[in-house]
């Protein structure tokens, strides 16, 4: 498994973990290649090689990615797309990818990161608490669907 910053050629692979994964609130083809392409953040994306087939090469296909904004005025890095592709969850991928955005933030100087998550996706909310994150606020009716979001936040840096 890899980590590595997200292309301009990944965008059809990063939208369909996005149809796979989300039934609303999707990211688009243009907020991908705004994220990918803007300096005020990153776009990581996780992979497991594919080993090379006769004369192809190794593929390096998303299996997930994050996105993370750096905001001027704020000492938050803020997660807004988070996603693992069905057939890649339960693999480490995702553990291993909010890492990365992790230190990716910490890198940048922030010295913590918050997102929002559905109130009933349980796997992502247990992913984000075992790695540290905790709720501290909600927002009602967020999601285009009527469902309220949950705004978790992580301190990084040392101690934390």
């Amino acid at each position: 498994m890899g980590i590595r910053h997200a292309e301009s050629a990944d965008i059809p692979a990063l939208l369909a973990i996005e149809e796979q994964s989300f039934a609303t609130d999707r990211m688009t083809q243009r907020n991908f290649r705004y994220a990918i392409r803007q300096a005020k953040g990153v776009v990581l994306v996780a992979y497991r090689q594919v080993p090379k087939v006769q004369e192809r090469p190794p593929s390096y296909q998303p299996g997930g990615y994050g996105v993370v904004g750096f905001h001027a005025g704020t000492p938050f890095a803020r997660l807004t797309s988070f996603a693992v592709a069905p057939d890649k969850r339960g693999q480490g991928l995702g553990r291993s990818l909010l890492a990365a955005l992790e230190k990716a933030a910490a890198d940048h100087g922030c010295r913590g990161m918050r997102l929002e998550v559905r109130a009933d996706n349980s796997a992502a909310i247990a992913l984000y608490t075992a790695a540290g994150y905790r709720c501290f606020s909600t927002y009602p009716d967020y999601y285009e669907d009527g469902m309220a979001a949950l705004r978790l936040e992580k301190l990084l840096g040392p101690g934390h």
